[in-house]
């Protein structure tokens, strides 16, 4: 059987699961897509993603890669993986690919989004998917505050790196929309650092409440002390939704 390489563009939620990494104990999406593909081919294999997304966090463009002896079609391992995987997670596409496409390393940057909900009562039914913000925010305050964390910049005060000691990063993107009593966050960059998404978003929503300053972020990415930056803001808004090469 020849030995192909795949890769997937999926989607997951992720309230329930640990985060994307496997774990030695506890429900993770790369163990049950692992899982999975085991059952599928009778054989164990190891998946790579683009980014590892943290416990509760959400993706619509998580991007994975494998390598399978499967006589099949794509098609067919693409139905498979549909009836052998739980209700949170979805393969979206399935693709053969060369076989040296590693996710990670040949993205040229990542795109999240983040949903607030700013209106006095909580909408329960979207509880899992977004972060409720019952005091009224100033997105113009925060618009502008996010502008100035765009270029190359170390970002040690808004996360840890996932690995190595590096901490400068690029932003593209760093964008606020509004529709409504619903409040987006749109950012990308070449890569991210451990919850640097979160404590960014945490920081700007101290600016939008007035508890901070706009000029005070720029002062915060200076200082490269994650003890100044905000607090994380919750998992549960955040998602992974594109991946780019």
């Amino acid at each position: 059987m020849p030995l192909l390489t795949y890769k997937a563009i999926i989607a997951y939620d992720g309230t329930d699961f640990l985060g994307y990494q496997i774990q030695a104990s506890g429900r993770t999406v790369q163990g049950e897509i692992e899982a999975a593909l085991e059952t599928i081919t009778q054989t164990s294999i190891r998946i790579l993603a683009a980014g590892r997304t943290d416990s509760g966090v959400h993706a619509t463009g998580q991007v994975i890669s494998f390598t399978a002896n499967w006589k099949h079609s794509t098609d067919a391992l693409h139905r498979a993986l549909r009836a052998n995987l739980p209700q949170d997670i979805v393969v979206k596409t399935l693709t053969t690919t060369n076989t040296g496409f590693h996710p990670r390393f040949d993205a040229k940057s990542r795109q999240y989004r983040y949903t607030i909900i700013n209106q006095p009562l909580p909408d329960v039914l979207r509880r899992r998917y977004a972060l409720h913000i019952a005091q009224p925010l100033d997105v113009a305050r925060m618009q502008e505050a996010s502008q100035q964390l765009l270029g190359t910049h170390d970002f040690a005060a808004f996360g840890r790196p996932p690995q190595g000691d590096n901490t400068v990063r690029t932003i593209t993107q760093a964008e606020w929309r509004t529709n409504n009593a619903d409040v987006y966050f749109y950012i990308t960059a070449n890569a991210f650092l451990y919850r640097m998404v979160r404590r960014i978003v945490g920081t700007l929503l101290m600016v939008g409440l007035g508890e901070m300053n706009v000029e005070d972020v720029k002062t915060i990415l200076k200082t490269k002390d994650r003890a100044k930056a905000g607090a994380p803001s919750a998992a549960c808004g955040l998602c992974l939704i594109n991946v780019m090469y």
